[in-house]
């Protein structure tokens, strides 16, 4: 009898608007939209990828239009056991130059809470346990050490950085100066718009979630001015080489699971 497929979903940002070469679109339907979730997937390598742009296909949903519930509870219908993303995100951390890739393991999260379990939510795993009621979740290890892992073993270039803390803030405007000197003062080592909610929410259905952040540029108060453009840019210098990135990586993931992402629905 033939094993099903290990799922894996890449979830692409500001300018990541495509992945697979011959993909076949996929329309989930979610209890968090009238409008279906839009996913890409094609079959490579024995595993089945799957592909969502978080910001549309042509970058048509600003950050604060995202509809994060019903992106990952679409991934988690479709049986996604791991989530990579990739953020364009801006520098507080003089290091930390436009082009580098940076390897997320914390946050800290000024915009809105963000949770399935509210307004009567429940959920039963394919495990028997269920969930209901209010859940508050351990986001001590935000990102999933085993794909983080893989990826570290996988990016062998100079301009990465294996840790890096990403302060996300509402948008879709980028900060003042004085936000980002505030930011900075927190610890964070980069700023952007979107993770943490993906994060948390994939944390809660027990599915494994890591970042590649692209810098795309300073924060505001450490180069003149931003353009959206500017972003753009710096990310598409780097596009060709994320995509082998990815595909690579998901290569070198262990085809079992070591990690612990899933253990409040285990206990």
């Amino acid at each position: 009898m033939n094993q099903p497929l290990d799922k894996v979903c890449v979830i692409g940002g500001s300018g990541f608007y495509d992945l697979l070469p011959s993909p076949k679109e996929v329309m989930v339907t979610t209890p968090f939209d009238k409008i279906p979730v839009h996913v890409l997937e094609q079959d490579i390598n024995g595993r089945r990828i799957f592909f969502l742009p978080r910001h549309g296909g042509k970058h048509s949903i600003p950050p604060h239009k995202i509809n994060y519930k019903a992106n990952i509870f679409a991934l988690y219908k479709l049986g996604v056991k791991r989530v990579l993303s990739t953020n364009a995100v801006g520098s507080l951390n003089e290091a930390m130059k436009p082009g580098d890739y940076v390897i997320l393991n914390d946050f800290i999260d000024f915009a809105f809470p963000i949770t399935f379990f509210e307004d009567g939510f429940e959920i039963t795993f394919n495990s028997g346990k269920k969930l209901s009621g209010v859940i508050h979740l351990d986001m001590s290890e935000p990102y999933c050490p085993e794909v983080r892992n893989s990826i570290l073993k996988t990016i062998e270039t100079k301009n990465s950085h294996p840790n890096g803390s990403y302060a996300r803030t509402m948008g879709p405007r980028f900060e003042t100066k004085a936000e980002i000197l505030a930011i900075k003062r927190w610890g964070a080592d980069v700023v952007g718009m979107t993770n943490p909610s993906e994060a948390i929410l994939s944390r809660e259905l027990g599915i494994c979630y890591a970042t590649i952040a692209v810098v795309t540029n300073y924060a505001a108060g450490l180069q003149k001015e931003l353009s959206h453009q500017e972003v753009l840019d710096i990310f598409n210098s780097r596009l060709k080489e994320l995509k082998i990135l990815f595909f690579d990586i998901i290569k070198n993931l262990p085809v079992e699971h070591g990690c612990n992402c899933a253990r409040h629905i285990k206990n």
